[in-house]
């Protein structure tokens, strides 16, 4: 839990035993021969890092403390920026807290308008009248197939809001009514858990968090830092009046769910809907709202309850095969190195190896502890001094993928269908890129040949399916040439010629067809890198070259991409006006320390000032684009299901007698989703 590591392999009660038995740590290691053979070689492994280990979780009680209790409480008027703070961070414990502390403090809520319970007959009728209700809907657990537990739904009607609890049955009418809009808290949860129970949430949605996400894409998005933060209003525990929490209901819900007064957030909920539509006219973004996040939610409902199948036997094979790999891989390292008892899982010792006895650098990097720094970005720098370089970088490689990828898969298959049911997020990155959790598929290494034999084990979920995926070609370039009116790039692209091959020819001053591999190589670098605002130094990293002739390199492309250079300028100056970056559709990045002081940290909100513009512009049209292939297959009445979205690909789940019509959708959805000045393929 603190991220801290201990013996692998020892418990708790365990290592409860072995520390009543020797009395510390220390003693343990002074009588190693008396321990199991297995327990041995557990404290061998750990010997590098657990002094270290221990030294981090000892807790100090001799450090004299100059300040008051008194100046210790936390001032409540800071709580909304330390919550946002925290979530940024993923410090959950500590959000926790400050949650219990602003209950703690008992500060009066701001005024709210009267929660009236009514019956669910009043409810309805109000909420037909209006058109508009909130809505919150809780689950058994957090199962794709969890049946529905508890319904609450809250109007406002004549001054004053009703809110009532009901059964599904009741309030299925309601649900169903596509006249009457639903503003909630995560719909798409909520649209997924009324799936399981045969409701088919209808009517425009409001969810909360994703409109604020348009607003300020990188502050925290939850509701009770919302109505903290926006309406001076606490979601903390339930009062005599409120609607009661049944702690029996709620086994897989967060301590902060069970206590909060849903009554009230039925109330917050109608009042941050109006707010927010207000602010989203305002930031001209009420239809990129409308328009591609809205419908987007209610097709991403879908793909999460689509799932995709998962062919167990053939990630174990692989598995199998990466366990093998890792060992051959072990035995090359510490023969290499001369070590046969070389723990290649321990930086220290691999540092050891590498730098006193390889003596593979004059200056090698450290670390703030004083070990040698063992990083991937200090042995990329290494590789051409040793082979045992890449033999590492392989080996971690390896070690990742089964840990991070393959080995946890099982665990995310649903029993009831044998998919895994990934949840897609869409108020998550700066960018507007879409990501997903549990398990996260888009970090998967699809380019490598490994990552493609994970992406095998995806397979159709009926007898004679296909899998059928569909990317777009280098669309971000496209879009830099587009945003950027290079004439060069666009006749390239309109040419349909390698794009990269085109960059050479211009950068070297030679005929396309004498363009060499290498420098191919170079110039594909360059492409993608300087869109990222790549330095000198970034690219003689990557290139492995001098950073004299990586400058080269970068003020040959400018010289003769005039227009790139104009592009990044240009957009700089403007997000120093206005403080943010737009995409091609309107999205906001907003970019505040563009204007700091710091150069580091003005670099960095420069990069970003010139990427976010592409990389959101690119994470819209393949929003835009799931859309329309959705509303195009749902036309049609396709049996065929879109089950994921990695970056620029789709990926479907389609049945033999419909795979030539689904083809046909998918290319030309995709390539016509939007105009540019140069074609989308």
């Amino acid at each position: 839990a603190d991220n801290v590591p201990g013996v692998k392999g020892v418990g708790e009660v365990g290592a409860g035993k072995l520390v009543a038995k020797y009395g510390s740590v220390e003693e343990i290691y002074k009588h190693l021969d008396e321990l199991t053979p297995r327990q041995k070689s557990q404290f061998e492994e750990a010997k590098d890092h657990i002094g270290l280990s221990h030294e981090l979780v000892t807790i100090k009680t001799d450090i004299p403390v100059e300040v008051e209790t008194e100046q210790m409480k936390v001032n409540q008027e800071y709580s909304p920026l330390l919550a946002d703070l925290f979530e940024k961070y993923e410090f959950s414990s500590l959000n926790k807290f400050i949650g219990h502390i602003s209950v703690e403090e008992n500060k009066p809520d701001a005024e709210l308008p009267e929660a009236v319970h009514v019956r669910v007959g009043e409810v309805i009728k109000a909420a037909t009248k209006v058109g508009i209700c909130s809505l919150i809907t809780e689950g058994a657990d957090s199962s794709i197939f969890t049946k529905t537990v508890r319904i609450i739904v809250g109007v406002r009607y004549d001054n004053r809001i009703f809110v009532c609890e009901g059964g599904i049955n009741d309030l299925k009418p309601l649900l169903e009514d596509s006249a009457v809009g639903k503003c909630g808290d995560d719909l798409k949860r909520q649209m997924n858990i009324l799936a399981a129970s045969h409701v088919n949430l209808q009517g425009k949605l409001y969810d909360i968090p994703l409109m604020h996400y348009l607003l300020d894409p990188e502050k925290s998005h939850k509701i009770d830092i919302l109505s903290q933060s926006i309406l001076g209003v606490s979601l903390g525990a339930s009062d005599k009046n409120s609607l009661p929490t049944t702690g029996s209901l709620f086994d897989d819900i967060s301590p902060n769910e069970v206590n909060r007064d849903r009554s009230k957030e039925a109330v917050v909920l109608l009042l941050l809907k109006e707010r927010f539509c207000e602010d989203l006219a305002k930031n001209s973004v009420s239809d990129l709202y409308d328009k591609m996040e809205e419908p987007l939610l209610k097709v991403l409902s879908k793909m999460e309850r689509n799932g995709v199948k998962v062919d167990l036997s053939s990630l174990k094979v692989f598995a199998d095969h990466l366990r093998q790999e890792m060992l051959e891989r072990e035995a090359r390292i510490r023969e290499m190195a001369g070590e046969p008892s070389l723990n290649i899982s321990s930086p220290k010792q691999i540092g050891t190896v590498l730098f006193e006895k390889l003596h593979l650098s004059d200056k090698p990097k450290k670390n703030n502890n004083g070990t040698y720094s063992t990083e991937e970005a200090t042995l990329l720098d290494l590789a051409d001094k040793h082979p045992i370089i890449d033999e590492i970088l392989e080996y971690r490689a390896v070690r990742k993928l089964l840990s991070t990828y393959i080995e946890p898969f099982p665990g995310y298959i649903e029993p009831a269908d044998g998919k895994v049911h990934t949840t897609f997020n869409q108020a998550l990155t700066a960018t507007g890129r879409l990501s997903s959790s549990n398990p996260n598929l888009q970090n998967i290494p699809i380019r490598s040949d490994r990552g493609r034999e994970i992406r095998k084990a995806f397979v159709p979920s009926t007898k004679d399916g296909l899998i059928l995926s569909a990317d777009y070609s280098q669309i971000e370039l496209r879009i830099m040439a587009h945003l950027s009116c290079d004439q060069h790039l666009i006749s390239a692209f309109k040419q349909g010629i390698d794009i990269h091959a085109a960059t050479a020819a211009k950068i070297f001053g030679v005929p396309h067809e004498q363009v060499t591999a290498d420098q191919r190589r170079i110039a594909k670098t360059a492409n993608f890198g300087i869109m990222y605002g790549i330095s000198a130094f970034g690219l003689a990293q990557r290139l492995r070259i001098g950073r004299k002739e990586a400058q080269k390199i970068i003020d040959d492309y400018f010289a003769n991409f005039p227009s790139i250079l104009s592009f990044i300028e240009d957009t700089k100056a403007a997000t120093r006006e206005t403080g943010y970056v737009e995409t091609l559709f309107g999205r906001r990045r907003y970019l505040p320390d563009i204007n700091s002081k710091n150069g580091t940290v003005r670099a960095l909100a420069e990069r970003n000032a010139v990427n976010a513009p592409i990389q959101g512009t690119s994470a819209d049209i393949i929003k835009m684009a799931m859309i329309d292939v959705d509303e195009a297959m749902s036309q049609v009445g396709m049996k065929s299901k879109m089950v994921l979205q990695i970056h620029d690909e789709l990926v479907f789940d389609a049945i033999p007698e419909e795979i030539e019509d689904l083809k046909r959708i998918v290319i030309d959805r995709m390539e016509n989703v939007v105009k540019l000045s140069v074609p989308l393929t």
